[in-house]
């Protein structure tokens, strides 16, 4: 009776079709073959995947691991949320991250080492995002570094040596005769990466000649690094002088003078000598003539020296030769000296106690552990950052290190000044410089909290590429305290892996803005326009309070929030947990259309049932399927932060002989993204869905009509 009155479509029939499964979504693949090439050149990183199936587009995700990041020996993996969007629409397997747009021995950059990350899209066809592939990482091809050139060791030959480059497979060799490296040729490649050395045969005619040699790394692709700064080198001539045995004079070298380093020498036994003196420090191997000629056999260093650098010194002993016109030059002396001028400690804290008064404490200068017994350090306090700092709030405080190497000066009260900076005092009462100022770390504030699922009005603060809205960070001053800074921090984990999300300082006294504002009851907000913020995602905020050293030690409390998602996203996500439901039921996806006729519940794979009946109404069908608390995920695959999506209510159909009719009913949505989603204006045609609107309604976004082909 019931196949007789529902007319045939030649394949299903139509209550068949009235049955029919929704499209089921399907999450991309991860990519495949990920690899990022190392030490690949000094400006680019390059990386390449194999393609996903399905995949419209690849989103690349970089994180930056610096060497003052470090805490440990060695690069530490970037956590989750410290890595941001590189580029969301890369059509192709393969990208190229240009690093440096002109390289630089210098440049920073050449110390990083960057990690990367690839997932696949196609937001057209509505698939999920794949996982992210695991991290690699690379970092730029370097110049060779500390390269030395031999100074008359030999008559015949000047040696160079170096520290190798990696990912070199050859290096090439460049000798100038000018101290700037400039019209300077090749003098040939050495290959491998292991030998790090090369001999520059010299003519007779070359021999005590000033020679100046540059290094080139070169790798398997062929690409090349800049030449090094150039290395000083030459041979001797017969007949040069002996090399000078050299130290530093007494009294004078090792933090005795807090502005100059005194070195001597013994005299060559040539009468007419004269002598050259260079110096390279711990922070620049590249060695400087500071004097080209010289008869005394004593030299006082006062260019530029620079508090908590070792300096090193060589020097030549030089005849001039009358008969050839050369210069006979020694070899340079060896072994080099080691001075510094009295430092300050460059490793200093000031801390607030609960009393309210300050420990100020650093570690010791730099010296020895011969020198450490007579120092003795002051403490000076000001008022202003840039203030005089006279005022001496601890004198002459003790060298006594405690369990981590710190000196302390105790009980410093503020009615001199929130600032501090230490000196350094040696036996003979000469006073460093003092050290960069500190203050004590203002109190952690008082997070208010991040919102959840808020929408907002305007362009302003449109959804992100991904759909999802910003988040509002909110909150107040620490009590009795007044920082001048903060920074709100982000992270995708509860107590690890924030980053600082505001670009600059947020300056507690304004500039204020759209995006950081303050209001009369002394709140402070943070808008979050996250563009790396993802559907299903919470995140993890906290601010950090900050003084006017932009110095801050104490984090606000973590506040949890995520951003709204756009109507259409949001019907997307609901359907997730929707098509899982309709999957579990077993009458509507038999073949026939009377053995889809009955009733069934089925359990949600985390909370809640779901109810099935379709029975002949008339001369036609109706289905009811109501959803009870409903949930088939967890956020974040994660049972801990609860149900996704979870559902209550009805989607029912109604439809005639001719397989025409509607959909009834609304479903309420709780769990991560509250709201509603109602069926009133879905139109059934031909026993489907085929015109008319969900009516979808997050929760605080208002009503909107979306589409019925969104899902289809």
């Amino acid at each position: 009776m019931f196949q007789e009155k529902i007319p045939s479509s030649g394949k299903n029939d139509s209550l068949d079709s009235l049955f029919r499964k929704q499209e089921e979504i399907t999450k991309l693949q991860t990519p495949q073959q990920f690899y990022v090439a190392q030490y690949y050149s000094s400006t680019e990183i390059r990386l390449t995947w194999t393609e996903v199936r399905g995949a419209a587009y690849y989103m690349v995700e970089r994180a930056v691991a610096s060497p003052q990041d470090l805490q440990t020996p060695g690069y530490q993996q970037p956590d989750e949320g410290e890595y941001e969007v590189l580029n969301r629409f890369v059509y192709n397997t393969s990208y190229t991250d240009e690093i440096l747009k002109n390289p630089s021995l210098d440049a920073p950059e050449n110390q990083n080492k960057y990690f990367y990350r690839i997932s696949a899209f196609n937001t057209a066809k509505k698939y999920d995002e794949s996982d992210p592939t695991a991290p690699m990482s690379a970092m730029l091809f370097r110049a060779p570094g500390n390269v030395r050139a031999s100074g008359g060791t030999s008559t015949e030959s000047v040696e160079l040596r170096w520290e190798p480059s990696a990912g070199a497979t050859s290096y090439e060799i460049f000798r100038s005769e000018f101290p700037s490296g400039v019209s300077a040729s090749s003098l040939g490649i050495v290959r491998g990466n292991q030998t790090t050395r090369f001999n520059n045969t010299v003519s007779t005619a070359e021999q005590g000649k000033d020679f100046y040699y540059m290094v080139s790394a070169q790798n398997g692709i062929g690409n090349k690094t800049l030449q090094t700064r150039p290395a000083y080198g030459y041979a001797r001539v017969f007949g040069a002088p002996d090399a000078p045995d050299v130290s530093l004079a007494a009294n004078s070298g090792r933090g005795q003078s807090a502005s100059e380093i005194t070195i001597k020498w013994n005299a060559a036994d040539e009468p007419d000598a004269y002598y050259a003196v260079y110096r390279y420090s711990n922070t620049d191997s590249s060695l400087t003539r500071l004097i080209d000629r010289t008869n005394d056999t004593q030299w006082s260093d006062k260019t530029g020296l620079k508090p908590g650098v070792y300096y090193y010194y060589k020097v030549q002993a030089i005849i001039d030769d009358i008969k050839s016109g050369k210069a006979l030059k020694s070899q340079f002396s060896s072994p080099d000296p080691e001075g510094f001028i009295l430092s300050p400690p460059d490793t200093v804290v000031a801390v607030k106690n609960p009393d309210g008064k300050v420990t100020v404490k650093w570690k010791p200068a730099i010296g020895s552990e011969s020198e450490f017994p007579s120092y003795k350090y002051n403490v000076y306090a000001d008022t202003k950052i840039d203030g005089n700092f006279t005022t001496n709030v601890s004198a002459n405080v003790i060298h006594s290190t405690d369990g981590e190497g710190f000196i302390s000066a105790d009980g410093l009260s503020q009615s001199n000044g929130v600032f501090f900076r230490v000196s350094t005092v040696n036996s003979s009462n000469v006073e460093s410089v003092k050290s960069i100022v500190v203050s004590p770390a203002p109190a952690a504030a008082v997070i208010q909290g991040a919102t959840q699922h808020l929408y907002f009005s305007g362009t302003a603060f449109a959804a992100n590429s991904n759909s999802v809205y910003p988040v509002k960070i909110t909150w107040k001053k620490p009590a009795d305290e007044e920082p001048a800074f903060y920074h709100v921090q982000r992270s995708t984990k509860s107590g690890t892996g924030f980053s600082t999300i505001n670009e600059t300082a947020l300056s507690a006294k304004g500039p204020f803005n759209d995006v950081y504002f303050i209001d009369s009851e002394g709140f402070f907000t943070y808008i979050d326009k996250n563009e790396s913020a993802k559907v299903g995602r919470k995140f993890y905020y906290r601010v950090l309070s900050l003084n006017q050293l932009e110095q801050g030690n104490f984090s606000s409390a973590e506040a949890i929030g995520w951003g709204a998602l756009t109507h259409e996203q949001y019907i997307l996500e609901y359907n997730k947990t929707m098509g899982a439901a309709l999957k579990r039921l077993t009458y509507m996806h038999k073949p026939g259309s009377t053995e889809k006729l009955g009733t069934e519940t089925k359990n949600g794979a985390v909370s809640g049932t779901i109810y099935y009946n379709a029975a002949i109404q008339g001369a036609g069908a109706r289905i009811i399927i109501q959803l009870s608390n409903y949930a088939e995920f967890y956020i974040e695959n994660d049972l801990t932060k609860g149900p996704y999506f979870i559902l209550t209510g009805n989607s029912n159909t109604s439809a005639n002989m001719s397989s025409n009719g509607n959909m009834d009913g609304t479903v309420t949505c709780t769990g991560m993204y509250p709201g509603k989603v109602i069926y009133d204006g879905i139109e059934i045609k031909g026993g489907a869905a085929g015109g008319g609107t969900y009516g979808v309604e997050p929760e605080g976004g208002g009503r909107k009509s979306i589409g019925y082909s969104i899902l289809n």
